[in-house]
């Protein structure tokens, strides 16, 4: 799953589902070169947020120097329009951001910082063009402004960078395993491009020596008389980071907060910069509050301005809530939960005085939410962040805050600080606050259903904003959702036809891209892999007797041959499952044509995992051998048996050339999708040494899972402990069950009851397959079958309603983040059609309940058994 910036692109064009960043709507900001004919002999091309110009005898080299341009709104278009001029005189190829919408989102604060800046991108075809377009360039562009672009080396004094890279999309696999671009190195042997925030030349490349005084000017340019060392990093973004440090001569310890200039765009165009010095303004008029932290000064080092401030001891009140949350941790009656409750109550009433001494002062914050509150050791708070504080009365400069948090745009300051003192409150008791951005009367939802569960009266907690009055047909439709999940049973049925309602209503078979909404994956994907794509939506409708569409399929089949085969992952993210579902979907030719297209093409991976790895793609080919009712084809089982040795000498701990070992555990992401696969090829091989893989790869799944304070086994993974069926206890304790119903394990059999008790915990964040509820409660009704339909299933059945939204007859379910709709296997509808399916036994299709007993095992269903 991408990061939270890679996340955020994908929520730009669209306020529903995750969508490409190349569907923005910004055909009224488009610059002229993108809207004007292509010049003569030049084509254009267009690949998201960028339109290419190439010329049409030539094709850009693979590789070189590099040259990046970056500007601000108001000089792009002269400044995409002097460097066009040059670059069509030079026949260069190059692309640029087609709009100015596109520039301001990139700019963006919450953008990835590597690519900040890069408005326009130029490809020299070899050194002697690179050092004259360079030079050309420099002195064209001079006295422009843009972003530094921190990857790069500038070129004199205007926004003309330079690097070293790849021209041309080519791929390998770094360090971890993971896929990467990559450059040539003089082998031929494909090398990561290293694309981070720091200029780098690879080994075997000599700088230039034109470029060798710039260098010299980047060096010089530092600032050694900067009083403070940095001693962490506590936070990066577009806009600039934010460091703990050391002031060398007292020895006190203050934050600096960095601002870049032109970087870090806000909704009204404001820079980081100039949101450092409102911040000032801010923190020097509220000077001798202890709420806020005391401002040591202003100070700028080469192009970077740092706002030194007091260090303030203590932790986030979002930490702290990951650290106190009462419902993760088995908790009983309301009685149990008092001691949370006091202490939100005892923070609230901290937060309610800043912000009245705050307001006493003419101010608002405008940016409340639990990373920018900072809880002391004595329980006192203080906030931190003040880039939006303004005067009261100010209608020009936007609120901030995180999804779910926010007042609606245009709220009086006093009442937005209100709003979201009331939501971070709400957000302490339920977590899930990210679903009143999609939804705000959600926010109503969750606050019944916290009332009742905390035993709260009803004047208990701050004031509930009269901004979520007149909400009235938000509200119809949140008890709409409700209505489903009432009563002595949930509605199968009506949560089944709901959830198909929404998947039909988001289906677009006219995009080449993707077919259904999804993670934002499914763009890397070609739109046709299992856990985000269209295979596995159409493998969830195939599987719980849902007519599944001909034109569907097409769209499937067609888009699985137009991905390129050398890149085609393994058996959640690529090829390999799309042509076993092809296979069920009635298609076993051409699915074994794709599987055939696939593995003759693609390269090892270094995974060895289920989702991307060599497990999957081997338990792909079992699952392939069998397809189409006809004797298993023998030459893909040998396939999965030389692939089974190899990961049974991983397991035990040796090495295998080009295969990296799982760092967690998981159905998905650990070795217990080897476990599983040796399982498979036992049953159909009958040879021991299968049964003793399998038995080995769960022993070292279990060394990860630890048992928690409150009797349930979770993986330890870092600082988290998880139970999803992806990567976490769940997954591990599905194939243990199936190990040991047919090998007697007294370790493996005694980790069952602690997984299936966690499983049916009462706080999910996330309602998906993968990791969330829905797995997480098909996953008990697996591991104890008696309470599939029993009252801990059903109350976290029930639960779904805080995350579920009726929009007309449909179901829209959010994805991974819960920042947008999603209606895929891994994160989305699909998969709570799968799950639901599974726990109703059938009942869902009208089928009676003798149709669980026809139903295959929860692991059979998850891996296209």
């Amino acid at each position: 799953m991408p990061g939270i910036q890679e996340t955020q692109l994908y929520c730009l064009a669209d306020r529903t589902y995750f969508e490409t960043p190349a569907r923005l709507p910004d055909e009224e900001s488009r610059y002229r070169l993108d809207t004007d004919p292509p010049p003569a002999g030049w084509r254009r091309e267009a690949v998201g947020l960028w339109t290419s110009l190439v010329p049409g005898h030539t094709e850009p080299a693979e590789q070189g120097w590099k040259i990046h341009v970056s500007t601000v709104p108001d000089e792009a278009e002269a400044t995409l329009r002097d460097t066009a001029r040059i670059c069509l005189r030079h026949g260069v190829p190059f692309k640029f951001l087609r709009s100015e919408k596109a520039l301001l989102l990139m700019a963006d604060k919450h953008m990835n910082r590597s690519g900040a800046g890069k408005f326009i991108a130029v490809y020299p075809p070899d050194e002697t063009v690179f050092l004259a377009l360079a030079d050309e360039l420099s002195r064209a562009l001079a006295g422009r402004r843009g972003p530094y672009v921190l990857s790069d080396l500038r070129i004199g004094d205007a926004p003309v960078y330079t690097r070293y890279g790849a021209f041309v999309p080519r791929w390998c696999a770094d360090a971890e395993g993971r896929r990467v671009l990559a450059l040539r190195d003089p082998s031929g042997q494909l090398v990561p491009d290293e694309r981070g925030v720091v200029f780098r030349v690879p080994d075997w490349v000599d700088v230039p020596e034109a470029l060798r005084p710039h260098l010299a000017a980047r060096a010089a340019a530092r600032d050694d008389t900067f009083p403070y060392t940095v001693t962490e990093a506590l936070q990066f973004s577009n806009a600039g980071g934010i460091y703990l440090a050391v002031d060398r001569e007292t020895g006190r310890r203050v934050v600096l907060r960095e601002a870049r200039p032109h970087c870090g765009l806000d909704g009204v165009g404001d820079d980081a910069v100039t949101r450092l010095h409102r911040e000032h303004r801010a923190l020097t008029a509220l000077a001798g509050l202890d709420c806020v932290p005391e401002v040591y000064g202003v100070r700028t080092v080469w192009e970077h301005h740092f706002l030194i401030e007091e260090h303030i001891e203590g932790n986030t009140l979002l930490e702290e809530i990951v650290a106190r949350f009462a419902l993760v941790r088995g908790a009983g009656p309301a009685d149990d939960l008092a001691p949370y409750v006091a202490w939100t109550d005892s923070v609230v009433g901290e937060l309610s005085r800043a912000l009245e001494a705050i307001h006493a002062r003419g101010l608002r914050f405008g940016d409340l939410h639990p990373s920018n509150i900072i809880v002391r050791p004595d329980g006192r708070v203080a906030l931190v962040d003040f880039e939006y504080a303004t005067a009261l009365d100010d209608d020009v400069t936007p609120l901030a805050g995180a999804q779910g948090l926010q007042a609606p745009p245009g709220t009086p300051g006093a009442d937005a600080d209100a709003y979201a003192l009331w939501a971070t409150w709400l957000n302490m008791l339920m977590p899930v606050m990210e679903m009143a951005g999609l939804e705000r009367a959600k926010a109503l939802t969750l606050e019944s259903w916290a009332r009742r569960r905390y035993g709260l009266p009803a004047g208990a907690g701050p004031r509930r904003p009269g901004l979520l009055l007149g909400l009235d047909a938000s509200r119809r439709r949140e008890a709409e959702v409700a209505a489903l999940f009432e009563g002595p049973d949930v509605d199968w049925a009506g949560i089944r036809t709901g959830l198909l309602a929404g998947i039909h209503a988001g289906a677009t078979p006219g995009r080449p891209d993707r077919l259904f909404p999804g993670g934002p994956d499914l763009f890397a994907t070609g739109g046709t892999d299992l856990a985000n794509g269209a295979a596995g939506v159409l493998y969830a409708l195939h599987r719980t007797g849902a007519p599944v569409p001909g034109e569907w399929t097409d769209w499937l089949e067609s888009a699985a041959f137009r991905r390129d085969p050398a890149g085609s992952g393994g058996l959640f993210d690529g090829l390999p499952g799309t042509a076993l579902v092809l296979s069920r979907l009635g298609r076993a030719d051409r699915g074994r044509e794709l599987w055939d297209r696939a593995v003759s093409a693609a390269p090892p991976t270094a995974s060895a995992d289920l989702f991307t790895g060599r497990a999957g793609i081997a338990l792909a080919a079992v699952r392939m051998a069998r397809a189409g009712g006809t004797a298993p084809d023998t030459g893909l089982i040998d396939t999965a048996l030389r692939t089974a040795r190899d990961l049974d000498r991983l397991v035990r701990g040796e090495p295998v050339d080009g295969v990296c070992p799982p760092e967690s555990a998981g159905l998905l992401r650990g070795l217990s999708g080897a476990a599983l696969l040796f399982l498979e090829l036992h049953t159909l091989t009958g040879e021991a040494w299968l049964a003793e893989a399998a038995r080995t790869a769960l022993e070292r799944e279990a060394g990860h899972i630890v048992a928690m304070p409150d009797g349930t086994l979770q993986v330890k993974d870092g600082r988290r402990h998880l139970l999803y069926l992806g990567q976490g206890s769940s997954g591990v304790a599905l194939v243990a069950q199936r190990y040991v119903a047919r090998h007697e394990d007294a370790a493996l059999s005694a980790l069952i009851p602690g997984v299936a008790r966690g499983c049916a915990m009462e706080f999910v964040r996330e309602p998906g397959l993968f990791t969330g509820r829905a797995g997480l409660a098909a996953a008990v009704g697996q591991l104890d079958p008696g309470t599939r339909t029993g009252p801990a299933v059903l109350a976290s059945v029930r639960n779904l309603t805080w995350h579920l939204v009726a929009d007309e007859d449909r179901l829209l379910v959010p994805g991974a983040t819960l920042r947008r709709f999603s209606a895929d296997l891994g994160t989305g509808a699909a998969g709570l059609l799968l799950a639901l399916h599974f726990l109703s036994g059938g009942r869902d299709t009208g089928d009676g309940e003798a149709a669980g007993e026809t139903l295959p095992g929860l692991l059979d269903l998850l891996t296209l058994g």
